[in-house]
């Protein structure tokens, strides 16, 4: 017949590397995040399906006139603290297609 495990066998608990969330995680948190605040300040969302495509969402204005392409960014900081005592945060820009195309970042944070 098939094996029973025994329930006084112990499992290991999780490591501590998942109780971070992941860089990929902590950006579809951060889209979703500015998805809900654009539409609730009167914006029209669509979000892009394309891994590779230059913004993550298209904002139209309510009467069509304004159309903003927006690539999300997650603040990121790094580990070591500045001789001050302070945080520094990692600066983000956009690409030199991003640039020509008119696409705005949209930098969030939640905590880390």
């Amino acid at each position: 017949m098939g094996s029973r495990i025994s329930e006084s066998k112990q499992f290991a608990r999780p490591s501590k590397k998942f109780n971070k969330l992941n860089t990929h995680i902590k950006g579809t948190i951060g889209e979703y995040q500015e998805i809900v605040n654009l539409t609730k300040a009167g914006w029209h969302i669509s979000k892009s399906c394309d891994p590779q495509c230059p913004f993550d969402l298209v904002a139209v204005s309510q009467d069509g006139q304004t159309i903003r392409l927006i690539d999300v960014k997650t603040n990121t900081y790094r580990t070591k603290r500045n001789k001050d005592g302070t945080i520094q945060r990692i600066g983000r820009s956009r690409t030199k297609l991003q640039k020509e195309m008119g696409v705005e970042l949209l930098m969030v944070d939640h905590g880390n």
